[in-house]
């Protein structure tokens, strides 16, 4: 990793009960993760809208991490988004909703054992997925790539996904990486159909 100089931000969002958050540099698109044993010191608690000075560091992935941080007295800005602590429903309805369809479309015959195991198995392997980025994150250890999280959504991980997203707070505030997210959703359904109609008309 590669130690940059003092940097100025602000955090834009904040869990305080996860103690993470992210920092907007002022004229980049891409914001710093901030942990808070980032900060030099622990009794202060950040808000979003604090003022932060800190070292902007690349992980093993090559997503910039903030170390060294130090909260700045004053200067306080509205913050764009908060983080918070409620899921989002929508997406866990959807997510729960589908399996029980499955569940229910095998016990009228109308799909095979195989498939609802599949998509429990793969959603169970991405749920992990996640996690395991999180706490890698957390310990500045070796990262799940994005790529990896997309292919597991595609390939029917996706409940998994949306579940990790609302239940572990992980990847849900990055736009770019919920719009994949949701174009492999997407594809994965338009694939599920196409398999339950080749089913209904004796293809498979």
């Amino acid at each position: 990793m590669t130690k940059a100089a003092i940097t100025l931000g602000t955090i834009d969002c904040w869990d305080d009960a996860k103690g993470f958050g992210f920092i907007q540099i002022s004229g980049q698109k891409q914001q710093v993760f901030l942990h808070i044993s980032a900060l030099a010191n622990k009794n202060l608690r950040p808000q979003a809208g604090n003022r932060v000075q800190f070292h902007k560091i690349k992980d093993k992935q090559g997503k910039w991490r903030a170390q060294q941080a130090q909260l700045l007295s004053g200067g306080a800005v509205k913050s764009n988004r908060k983080i918070t602590s409620a899921h989002n429903r929508f997406n866990i309805g959807l997510a729960l909703g589908f399996i029980s369809i499955l569940s229910i479309a095998y016990s009228q015959q109308h799909v095979p054992l195989w498939l609802l195991i599949y998509f429990i198995s793969v959603s169970l392997v991405t749920f992990i997925a996640y996690g395991w980025d999180k706490r890698s994150a957390r310990k500045n250890r070796w990262r799940v790539s994005e790529f990896k999280l997309h292919l597991l959504s595609l390939i029917g991980g996706w409940p998994g996904a949306l579940l990790a997203q609302q239940w572990l707070r992980h990847k849900s505030s990055k736009g770019r990486f919920k719009l994949v997210l949701w174009m492999s959703i997407g594809v994965n359904l338009a694939l599920t159909y196409l398999i339950y109609w080749s089913m209904q008309n004796g293809a498979f």
